[in-house]
């Protein structure tokens, strides 16, 4: 006997939609800054605002791919796509952390130039315009940080949001620097410090996504503990073919094959136990798509069989 619980429910659905306006403030707020950066790095001769308007670039980018996924994820599922298009959310997170590396080595390579010969910057104009770059980078962070945690999607759309914000306060330090001290070197300095830190912040975006995509076991759920409460549960006697993965960000599976112990000779026992251990699982750890395959003890019950679909008598 087996039981399924549903793709989905409301309250995922629900997270999905407060994400996409989410998203959607956080790409208008983006854009208009991204031409103030852009701009003011122009002007002001700033490799360190010039990268971080680079990377707000992507940012756009990296938003307005995150709503496009968004949106593929929200399609139903059909007889050749069971699970609908989830794993597009993956795909556009995998897509957005490659994305900022190549940014970073676009960083690393203009510093490497710009160390070799003295660039004269404008300090104030690019003070000025780092700092409204940071107002609008913590804006747009806050403005993710509500649904990051249930979305990988999301999650990657803020962190490029942190990295900004890192960006931001780098080119800031540069302008003050350069405007008190007249030491150009910082700006090519700190942009090298900024594209460290931009690499810090994607690593775990990439491991995370990669980690999905090759179904290993989602972060947080311990595989031994999941089997070990399985095999402590009154009726189950063992536990085998074990598997635990995750479609998306936020919705872990779980298929099991489970052996009843040799006095469950009931169809009801085998009832109460899918049950128990649906609720179990919610409960501890957070799955609430679980696929149970009963086998029977055959010492006891004088079965020649098991099906698992129903109870030979």
């Amino acid at each position: 006997m087996s039981r399924e619980r549903p793709r989905h429910g409301d309250h995922q659905q629900e997270v999905r939609s407060l994400s996409q306006n989410r998203l959607w403030w956080a790409l208008t707020i983006n854009v208009v800054f991204l031409a103030v950066e852009a701009v003011g790095g122009l002007l002001a001769n700033s490799l360190a605002l010039l990268a971080d308007a680079g990377h707000m670039l992507t940012d756009v980018a990296a938003l307005a791919l995150a709503l496009f996924v968004s949106h593929l994820a929200a399609r139903p599922s059909t007889p050749t796509r069971t699970f609908g298009l989830l794993r597009a959310e993956v795909l556009g997170a995998l897509l957005n952390g490659i994305v900022l590396i190549l940014v970073v080595g676009v960083i690393f390579w203009e510093a490497w130039h710009r160390f070799g010969r003295t660039e004269v910057v404008n300090g104030p104009l690019m003070l000025g315009i780092a700092a409204g770059g940071l107002f609008a980078n913590f804006g747009s962070a806050w403005i993710l940080a509500g649904t990051r945690k249930a979305n990988i999607n999301v999650q990657a759309a803020f962190l490029h949001m942190l990295a900004d914000i890192l960006g931001s306060l780098g080119a800031i330090a540069a302008g003050l620097v350069i405007w008190i001290t007249g030491w150009y070197p910082i700006d090519p300095l700190m942009s090298v410090i900024i594209g460290a830190l931009i690499l810090w912040s994607t690593w775990s975006l990439l491991k995370q996504s990669v980690n999905i995509l090759l179904e290993a076991t989602p972060e947080g759920v311990n595989f031994v503990e999941v089997k070990k409460a399985l095999e402590d549960m009154e009726l189950i006697h063992e536990v085998h073919d074990l598997h635990i993965w995750t479609i998306t960000s936020g919705m872990p599976i779980l298929s099991a094959h489970i052996i009843l112990s040799s006095d469950s000779c009931r169809e009801d026992q085998w009832q109460a136990c899918l049950t128990s251990t649906q609720e179990m699982l919610k409960k501890q750890f957070g799955i609430t798509h679980a696929t149970l395959q009963v086998e029977h003890s055959k010492a006891k019950c004088g079965l020649e069989s098991c099906s698992g679909n129903r109870l030979d008598r």
